[in-house]
């Protein structure tokens, strides 16, 4: 009886599917309504990580990255407006022998200096209420616990029309029991962590700053 009782054992250990195999089959599901032609999905290689931080927060995180390129971007746009309107009011500046040509100017520069002066202080105000919702938000997102598991994930499947097999390559976030994940391109994970990481061992918002400035506008 013992020796029956082993293979049984044995036989079920033999038919769990393993950690990468629970990942390729939700990964599988997931890419369904990602790829072109989902029947020409051909896994090559999933590696598995567990992860202790709370990666809900990749897009709210990114979404507030962009927010924060699109302020300054304006800022750096409203600041050139009103330095240029600065310019046409010392050149328009009224005197005794002023025409109403450059009266009419001078008070159209100023208007234009006051319009920038407002909107650049509007988003200075955003920029400064942005940085202070990264912050917030990256402080939160480590837990310090077990909160799921880390696919990296290589594949390939037809492109759009149809023609070739491309090689396709994606990070996965999945739940603690596999029942549910979320995918994320590789240069958006790649970009939540360099986020992470400036902000983490920023000395001052100047570094923030700084990296945002270099890192250019972010598009979904």
């Amino acid at each position: 009886m013992k020796k029956y009782f082993g293979l049984i054992v044995l036989f079920m250990i033999s038919c769990t599917p393993s950690n990468e195999e629970k990942a390729e089959s939700l990964i599988k599901e997931t890419l369904k309504d990602y790829l072109y032609h989902p029947d020409s999905y051909e896994p090559i290689s999933t590696k598995i990580d567990s992860v202790f931080t709370d990666l809900s927060i990749v897009e709210p995180i990114l979404k507030i990255g962009n927010d924060i390129k699109d302020s300054i971007s304006k800022i750096a746009k409203y600041e050139s407006e009103l330095e240029l309107a600065e310019t046409s009011m010392d050149i328009w500046a009224p005197n005794g022998y002023s025409s109403q040509y450059s009266r009419g100017n001078y008070a159209r520069a100023k208007k234009e200096k006051e319009e920038a002066e407002s909107n650049l202080e509007k988003y200075i105000k955003k920029l400064n209420d942005q940085f202070v919702c990264l912050k917030d938000n990256i402080a939160k997102h480590r837990k310090g616990e077990f909160t799921g598991w880390l696919a990296f994930h290589r594949f390939s499947s037809l492109n759009g029309p149809g023609t070739t097999s491309i090689p396709g390559e994606m990070i996965f976030f999945c739940d603690k029991e596999f029942t549910s994940c979320i995918g994320y391109e590789v240069e958006k994970l790649e970009e939540f962590v360099e986020i992470v990481n400036i902000v983490e061992n920023a000395t001052s918002d100047d570094d923030i700053m700084d990296y945002f400035t270099e890192s250019g506008p972010y598009y979904d």
